[in-house]
């Protein structure tokens, strides 16, 4: 079976032309051996342990800044000196940042810089948080949590696939990604796995908006269609609450080789415009960014970003791509694509958006995007870029 994956964030276009919490500590794995690979532990000092690895910013480098006040952080580099692969960001406020790494470092940004609060042993993909709690999750399973006391502790999963989302509405409310077609929740105190039974699907992304709802969405990989040359995966969107797995929109397993990525919540007055999905149309050796906005009983449709496609004769293996969104509201969604700079939903179509980083920053893989009312944040291939929320 053919897996097409494609990193609709490979590159961004920046160039010239962002005390232990003991009471509500989750269940912990003590057994011994590489399964329990948690990584360093870190004692309660809060986001900057001193206990962490003694890894420095990159101080020789000169960091890049737009025009329009997008400007590199400085970030720590890993233990051989490297840049890091950030992989996700969450922002709690603007003093309160986290991001996660391809090499397994969790990191704070306390409104001046960054520090290392924890390193995994493993990669970490994804990362979600509140002004007390914050979870990362990657390779192999791994589930971090750090309670309020600032103690990062493992949260046994049961499973070795690897998390790349994570989503919640407040400590006891949490969603996490990387059981085989099913995914996690967190109550407060235990997991749960809730499934929809569906065979061989693969749930990509969680997402949603507090007081508009929590999603899923995924697809079942299809064989090539050679008589329309096209990957015939059917895509699924899910409701999720506490007890439940359900179809959230029927209509959307019919709009085949459409594969959902991403996804944001919106606020729209209307509930036909509850969700956007972001992805890509699989035609055979062709992926053709696309998105779809679907409500509970809407007709799904499939349309393109208006984005170059992309053509790629390797048949690449797991993991899932990478199209990171952000919804400010239902009318100013961030959306990042391969080698087209920031896209801008209003509401009715995409435009393109360019920061313009300047000749000296180099186009790089772009993995997560996340901001508030007063700053975002655009993380990836050895870079954190922070700008004023426009």
């Amino acid at each position: 079976m053919r897996y097409a994956t494609f990193a609709c964030a490979g590159l961004i276009a920046l160039v010239a032309c962002a005390a232990d919490g003991t009471t509500d500590a989750p269940p912990t794995n003590t057994d011994s051996g590489e399964g329990n690979d948690g990584g360093a532990p870190i004692s309660d000092g809060g986001p900057g342990d001193a206990d962490a690895p003694n890894i420095g910013p990159d101080a020789e480098r000169p960091l890049a800044c737009s025009p329009t006040g997008v400007c590199e952080t400085r970030l720590p580099t890993s233990e051989l000196g490297e840049p890091l692969s950030l992989r996700s960001v969450w922002v709690v406020a603007s003093n309160d940042v986290w991001s996660v790494s391809a090499q397994g470092l969790v990191l704070h940004y306390d409104g001046t810089s960054w520090s290392t609060s924890h390193r995994a042993n493993h990669p970490l993909y994804a990362v979600w948080g509140t002004a007390t709690d914050v979870w990362a999750g990657g390779e192999r399973g791994l589930l971090l949590h750090r309670s309020a006391g600032g103690k990062w502790t493992r949260v046994e999963t049961g499973h070795v696939q690897p998390i790349r989302a994570i989503y919640g509405t407040s400590a006891g409310d949490v969603w996490f990604t990387g059981r085989a077609g099913a995914v996690d929740h967190f109550d407060g105190s235990k997991l749960t796995t809730l499934s929809p039974g569906i065979p061989e699907l693969r749930i990509t992304t969680v997402f949603g908006r507090p007081g508009f709802g929590t999603y899923a969405a995924g697809y079942v990989e299809r064989p090539v269609n050679l008589d329309a040359y096209t990957a015939d995966h059917e895509p699924y969107v899910f409701e999720l609450s506490p007890t439940t797995v359900s179809t959230f929109n029927a209509s959307l397993t019919t709009r085949l080789s459409f594969v959902p990525v991403s996804g944001v919540a919106t606020d729209h007055p209307d509930e036909d415009h509850r969700v956007l999905l972001l992805g890509y149309l699989d035609w055979y050796s062709t992926l053709v960014p696309s998105y779809s906005i679907v409500g509970r009983d809407s007709a799904a449709v499939v349309n393109r970003t208006g984005e170059p496609s992309v053509t790629d004769h390797v048949n690449f293996a797991p993991p899932p791509p990478a199209c990171p969104a952000w919804a400010r509201a239902w009318n100013d969604v961030r959306y990042l694509n391969h080698s087209a700079g920031l896209l801008r939903w209003d509401g009715t179509s995409f435009t393109k958006q360019d920061i313009d980083m300047g000749y000296t920053f180099v186009p790089r893989t772009v993995f997560g995007v996340h901001g508030n009312s007063a700053d975002m944040w655009i993380v990836g291939e050895g870079f954190a870029l922070k700008g004023a929320t426009p």
